[in-house]
């Protein structure tokens, strides 16, 4: 304890009784240093995300005219290749040119209305989508040296051979893992496909 001058007890805390200060509301208080390391973390995580993040796709009536005027033309080749295709037997009915010139005459239709819609009314909203990246176009060229491989080694080794290796390939390009996105889905696709084309509309594979 100890005394003033005058001999009065005095509290070492300087208040009377011994009570212990109370903390000025106005003082601004000094946080401590666990919170100080977690605030400056999230700030550097929501930095790294927004460095991340990929600014969103703007509207473009260019590339809507680009993609249904594709559209148009590829459909058309189709239902022109699908005329084209030699049947041994005509039998006036379902045949072999039936199925892809019906994809070719849906495709040519709606691309011709994608294009009308493209060039009447404004361009579509993309905020919803992110531009173009290095990794994006990379992923599409070699999805495309994919396709051109497939076409090319269907004759060769043949369509139960190809289809699923390329299928394998594509998914795991596009971000497919899982022995059930990587075996099952490719087999199932391919068995499928050859039992559709190949057994019931009888179209050769």
């Amino acid at each position: 304890m100890i005394r003033s001058r005058k001999g009065t007890p005095v509290a070492p805390s300087g208040e009377p009784g011994g009570a212990a200060p109370v903390a000025d509301p106005h003082v601004d208080r000094v946080p401590p240093a666990d919170e100080l390391l977690a605030h400056d973390a999230a700030e550097a995580v929501d930095a790294a995300g927004a460095a991340d993040h990929a600014p969103l796709a703007r509207p473009s009536r260019r590339l809507e005219v680009v993609c249904a005027a594709i559209a148009v033309a590829g459909s058309g080749a189709l239902v022109l290749l699908s005329r084209a295709i030699e049947v041994r037997r005509e039998t006036g009915g379902i045949d072999p040119r039936w199925w892809p010139e019906l994809l070719g005459i849906a495709g040519l239709a709606l691309g011709v209305l994608l294009l009308v819609v493209a060039v009447v009314r404004p361009p579509f909203d993309r905020d919803d989508l992110e531009v173009a990246t290095r990794q994006g176009w990379f992923r599409v060229g070699l999805a495309v040296v994919l396709s051109v491989a497939f076409v090319l080694l269907w004759p060769v080794l043949g369509f139960l051979v190809v289809t699923p290796i390329f299928l394998v390939a594509a998914t795991y390009l596009f971000g497919g893992r899982g022995w059930k996105t990587l075996i099952l889905f490719p087999v199932l696709m391919t068995g499928f496909i050859y039992l559709l084309f190949h057994t019931l509309l009888k179209v050769p594979l």
